[in-house]
C-alpha cells in the first residue's frame, strides 16, 4: 500500500513538474514573440521617419559644403527688405528649416516609440542630442523647432514645397519664426557665424555617412576640413566626436588632420 501510494506521487509530481515547465516554454516564447514584434516595430517606425530625414540633410550638407568653399561669399549683401528673394538666401534658409521640420514630424510621432531600441534609431538620438546641444545648434531649441513647424504641411507627416516656403514668408508672418535663421544667414560671410555652420554641417554630414553607410538614397559627398578653424577643429575633435558621436567612424575625413597655427585658416 505504501509503495503504491509512492508511486502515485511519483506520477503525480511528474505530472504537475511536466506541465510547469510547459507553462514556463509557453510564456518564455510568448515572451520571445512580443519583443520579437516590438523590436519589429521599432525599427518599422526607423525606417519609416529615416529616410526623409536623411534625403534633407544630404541636401543641406551639398548646400553649406557648396557655399563653405567660397567662404559664403554668395550670401554677402543680401538686401535687406527681402533677404528670401535671394536664390541661395533663401534656398539655405529653406533646406535648413526643412531639416528642422522632419525632426520634428518625427518627435511629433515618436512619442510612444522608443526609437533607441534600435541601433540606427539610437545613433539618430545621439546624433539630434548633439546637433541640439549648446555648442553645436544653429539657433536656440525653442526658435530651432518653430523654423521646424513653419514647413510642416497640414497633414502633419511632410513638408511644403519651397515655392510654397517662400510664398509663406513673403505673405504670412512665417518670417516672424524665421527672423532668428535669417539673422545667422547675414552674418555667414563672418568668421563666428561661418564656423557655426561649417561644424554644424559637420555633424550633418558625418550622420549621413554612418546612418547611410550604402548611400542608398544620399550622396557620398568630400567634405571640406580645408576650411576650418583651429577652435573649431578642436571643439570637433576633442568635443563633439569626442564625447557625443564616439561610434562614428572616420573622424578625419571630416576634421582632417591636427591644426598647426601656419594652417589656421581663420580669417
Amino acid at each position: 500500500m505504501d509503495n503504491a501510494l509512492l508511486e502515485w506521487a511519483k506520477v503525480f509530481v511528474a505530472a504537475i513538474g511536466g506541465g510547469f515547465v510547459v507553462k514556463l516554454l509557453d510564456i518564455g516564447y510568448l515572451e520571445f514573440r512580443r519583443r520579437d514584434e516590438k523590436q519589429q516595430s521599432v525599427a518599422n517606425f526607423v525606417d519609416q521617419h529615416l529616410d526623409p530625414i536623411l534625403k534633407a540633410a544630404d541636401e543641406l550638407v551639398g548646400k553649406l559644403l557648396s557655399l563653405g568653399k567660397e567662404d559664403f561669399q554668395s550670401l554677402a549683401d543680401i538686401p535687406e527688405d527681402n533677404p528670401f528673394g535671394d536664390s541661395d538666401f533663401g534656398s539655405t534658409a529653406y533646406l535648413i528649416a526643412r531639416l528642422w521640420a522632419q525632426i520634428e514630424v518625427l518627435r511629433q510621432q515618436a512619442l510612444y516609440v522608443s526609437i533607441s531600441e534600435d541601433q540606427r534609431g539610437r545613433w539618430l538620438q545621439q546624433f539630434l542630442n548633439c546637433m541640439e546641444s549648446r555648442g553645436v545648434r544653429l539657433l536656440d531649441r525653442i526658435s530651432q523647432r518653430a523654423v521646424g513647424e513653419t514647413l510642416i504641411a497640414d497633414s502633419g507627416a511632410a513638408t511644403v514645397r519651397y515655392i510654397d516656403f517662400i510664398n509663406s514668408v513673403e505673405t504670412s508672418d512665417a518670417a516672424r519664426w524665421l527672423a532668428p535663421l535669417a539673422i545667422l544667414l547675414r552674418k555667414a560671410t563672418h568668421t563666428t557665424e561661418r564656423q557655426q555652420l561649417l561644424q554644424y554641417a559637420v555633424v550633418v554630414h558625418a550622420m549621413i555617412d554612418t546612418l547611410d553607410p550604402g548611400h542608398s538614397v544620399t550622396r557620398d559627398r568630400p567634405a571640406i576640413p580645408g576650411k576650418l578653424t583651429k577652435q573649431t577643429w578642436r571643439d570637433l575633435k576633442y568635443r563633439v566626436f569626442g564625447t557625443y558621436l564616439t561610434f562614428v567612424a572616420d573622424v578625419e575625413k571630416y576634421v582632417g588632420r591636427p591644426k598647426t597655427r601656419a594652417a589656421d585658416v581663420s580669417r
